[in-house]
């Protein structure tokens, strides 16, 4: 665990430690959550990747039940 400050401008310095753990490189890009009292920062590849992998599940869920209804 470590602190880090916001600077005037808003911005907040990621530790070394954790840029170099997360493979976070000048230009990476977050989204950024607002839940109650915290603030997440989700890397917006990682988020692409798992709205891909959730949309690829959804429809093969939907083709199995169309198929399964389809038996009936």
């Amino acid at each position: 665990m470590e602190t880090t400050r916001l600077s005037e401008k808003g911005q907040i310095v990621i530790p070394k430690d954790f840029r170099e753990k997360m493979g976070l490189k000048p230009g990476s890009r977050f989204l950024v959550i607002a839940v109650e009292d915290s603030i997440i920062l989700q890397q917006i590849e990682i988020v692409k990747k798992k709205m891909a992998v959730d949309d690829i599940l959804s429809k093969a869920k939907s083709l199995a039940d169309n198929l399964a209804a389809d038996k009936t």
